[in-house]
């Protein structure tokens, strides 16, 4: 009976060390009006703030695994230093920057650093769970995009200015780093050390299942971090487009950060659904309606904030409710020794794919304007259902 408490204990820290820690992620997107007064940013240095953090979490990811710090150190050491150095980035943001370049140079450790925060956050919580594991992956993931959604939040707190906003973000994730230090441990179901070895790439790439698994995910970043990067801007654009002359700095905050909230809680159950259903066809239903909303939402620009925001918050809903289960899809149909090198090269991939649709975004906004920018992203899950649609076929057969 302790144990079980324990467990969930240990849960509920690790995901509110998640919130607080991937807080830093947006934290200067969330400011993006006063670092463009600021800096007086062009929109490719803007776009390049949200490509920096990815690029950092990239180098980070292959260089955690690669080292396989979590196995060589304990790994809730990791977590914990991690965020606290996180953390550390954000002040120096917020106290010592005043060029932009060292700004993008400080936010490139920042994305460096969350890579050692969330894949030790999910070996940590799937070291307690053996059944349930699955739902305490999806916990961790639904942490991460709320967490990504805090510093919009702060926002709302009124304060005017970008660096006591941004510092607020450092110090959630040196609180986070506090709490898994001093209060959580690793659980009894270790599942072992799944080292990343790169002589296992030609196995992965023999895996049809895996591939087709891997494609879906792709399509699916394709769509995300776009959708989450230049989404407040589109607000803030249409809404201000609009004529209305109310806040448009409350107005975005808040929307967004309810943008992230509605996909936490579909993160949250999203599993337990696709628990019912199966994981693939909750992927592809994901993936049918995060499509339809990036056709559309463009058409309400300017126009009725209304339909903006119901159509923004169901995407937002299904754009990320996929994304644990692209994970248990490739455990499922991949062979468990080499699936350390699986999982770091399909999150590497996808999130090198995310950098793209960042950086065309705004790219697309200057040839044919916001109405149709985000019908880009209708690419990513259009392949990605189509690759899981043939993965049922396979499977039926």
């Amino acid at each position: 009976m302790f144990q079980l408490e324990l467990r969930w204990k240990i849960l509920i820290i690790l995901s509110l060390s998640a919130i607080l820690s991937f807080s830093l992620w947006f934290s200067a997107n969330a400011v993006i009006p006063q670092l463009n007064e600021y800096f007086n940013l062009t929109p490719s240095q803007t776009s390049l703030l949200s490509i920096i953090v990815t690029i950092g979490f990239i180098v980070g990811a292959l260089t955690y695994a690669i080292l396989n710090l979590p196995d060589v150190f304990k790994t809730k050491n990791v977590f914990a230093l991690s965020a606290a150095l996180g953390g550390l980035t954000s002040f120096i943001v917020a106290f010592f920057v005043e060029s932009y370049y060292v700004l993008i140079i400080v936010r490139f450790f920042t994305g460096f650093f969350l890579a050692g925060v969330y894949p030790p956050g999910m070996k940590l919580a799937s070291s307690w769970f053996q059944k349930g594991r699955g739902f305490a992956v999806g916990t961790l993931g639904a942490s991460l995009a709320l967490g990504s959604g805090m510093p919009y939040l702060f926002n709302l707190t009124g304060i005017p200015y970008w660096r006591v906003l941004i510092s607020i973000s450092g110090l959630a994730s040196l609180i986070s780093a506090l709490l898994v230090f001093i209060f959580v441990k690793e659980g009894p179901y270790t599942a072992g050390t799944i080292r990343f070895d790169i002589a296992n790439i030609k196995e992965i790439l023999r895996n049809e299942k895996l591939r087709l698994v891997n494609y879906g995910y792709f399509g699916h970043m394709w769509e995300l971090y776009a959708m989450w990067a230049w989404i407040p801007i589109f607000l803030r654009e249409s809404y201000l487009a609009s004529g209305t002359n109310y806040s448009s700095l409350l107005f975005f905050s808040l929307v967004t950060f309810l943008i992230f909230l509605f996909g936490s809680l579909t993160t949250f159950f999203g599993g337990i659904f696709a628990d019912k259903i199966g994981k693939v066809e909750f992927n592809i239903l994901m993936l049918s309606i995060s499509g339809m909303c990036s056709l559309i939402i463009g058409f309400t620009f300017g126009a009725n904030n209304i339909a903006m925001i119901l159509i923004a918050l169901i995407w937002g809903m299904s754009a990320v409710a996929d994304s644990p289960q692209y994970s248990g899809l490739a455990t499922e149909v991949g062979d468990k020794k080499y699936m350390g090198t699986a999982v770091t090269i399909q999150l590497a991939i996808g999130f090198f794919i995310s950098i793209i649709t960042i950086r065309l975004i705004p790219l697309v906004v200057d040839v044919i304007s916001w109405r149709y920018a985000f019908s880009l992203l209708f690419l990513g899950p259009l392949f990605g259902a189509v690759s899981l649609n043939k993965l049922r076929k396979i499977d039926k057969n």
